[in-house]
């Protein structure tokens, strides 16, 4: 096939795709990019071609990541940046090295993925959920409460099997109110409902409620809870009831996965200009290959041992959740058999 029918047929390939493709050589010159590309990056009709590929992408993180590649002395390396913003285009950008048959780096490859329709997808999907969550929390509360006072005698008494029976009953709609909590609390944290509500905290007095409130459930395994406090722990600006959740996700979760007569530890302490607050706990531990998966939405660990631990799989979604929303970080520790501790940093007011 003669050059020219095979650079229309390679170029009628790349128009083809679905994804912007942006080719460049080794001294940063754009060599090729198709009709998607040019929309995304706003690069104007083939003027481009042969020049600097910073003179005709105005998007300045892109550039810098083709110019890192373009730069880098390594066999292979690929950058990724997820959500990048380029006017009202949501990109997904991978940038990597072409090489020769001998290994030397002759240019880079740029793929370019718009999920602005996946974004407005999941924005539907939360916004359903959450709709669909409201209008189960008052009914399956109602019956909740109403399952509590059969329970309680109030109306007459149950025999043995009849009160097995409810028993199981209230268990199972408890579990379901417990998931329409996290689930509410996960969209109104990822529908960025703190902001609306961002004020002065005082740590300290919010960790010694939510210690106080999960005493009952800490007495119910025979689980001792130690907290330590340092004094005069500095605010932070943030929201309320999304600490809240934090905490009681991170206590009850320790609880949850402590064995009858183990032990809880709260720690809160200064760390240069954050507040630090560790919980450890003497449970059952997290498999290496398991923690990187911890805080996924509804993921569990599964094994004999923790089958028959009820929960909803959105606990510690919420936890990091909350610190991604408090621009802070997270770290986990655990090993199986002895415990886990997780180590929040909140930066100081």
């Amino acid at each position: 096939m003669p050059y020219r029918a095979m650079k229309e047929s390679l170029n009628a390939v790349i128009d083809s795709l679905s994804d912007g493709i942006l080719v460049t050589d080794k001294q940063g010159k754009i060599v090729l990019y198709n009709q998607q590309a040019e929309a995304m990056l706003g690069i104007k009709g083939s003027y481009a071609l042969n020049q600097p590929v910073q003179d005709h992408i105005r998007n300045e993180l892109l550039v810098k990541l083709i110019t890192k590649i373009l730069r880098l002395d390594v066999p292979y390396r690929t950058e990724e940046v997820c959500l990048m913003n380029s006017g009202n285009t949501m990109l997904r950008v991978h940038v990597n090295p072409v090489r020769d048959t001998n290994g030397l780096l002759i240019g880079s490859v740029t793929v370019l993925h718009d999920v602005a329709q996946l974004s407005a997808i999941d924005k539907i999907k939360a916004n359903f959920l959450s709709m669909v969550s409201h209008q189960l929390k008052s009914p399956l509360s109602s019956t909740l409460l109403q399952t509590s006072i059969l329970l309680d005698g109030m109306v007459g008494e149950f025999n043995e099997k009849q009160r097995d029976l409810l028993q199981k009953v209230r268990t199972k709609i408890k579990g379901m109110v417990d998931l329409i909590h996290d689930i509410l609390d996960v969209c109104y944290i990822e529908e960025g409902g703190y902001l609306t509500q961002i004020e002065s905290l005082n740590l300290a007095e919010i960790l010694q409620r939510t210690v106080e409130l999960m005493q009952p459930q800490a007495q119910d395994k025979d689980i001792a809870i130690h907290v330590k406090i340092e004094d005069h722990i500095p605010l932070i600006i943030g929201n309320k009831s999304s600490v809240e959740a934090m905490f009681i996700n991170l206590i009850s979760n320790a609880i949850k996965y402590t064995p009858s007569e183990g032990q809880v530890s709260v720690e809160m302490t200064q760390n240069a200009q954050n507040v630090q607050i560790e919980v450890s706990d003497t449970g059952l531990g997290v498999e290496d290959k398991d923690i990187p998966r911890i805080f996924e939405k509804f993921y569990r660990v599964r094994s004999e041992i923790t089958k028959n631990i009820n929960g909803t799989g959105l606990g510690l979604s919420i936890v990091k959740s909350v610190v991604d929303a408090h621009s802070g970080a997270i770290n986990v520790e655990s090993k199986v058999g002895e415990g886990t501790t997780f180590t929040i940093l909140l930066r100081v007011k």
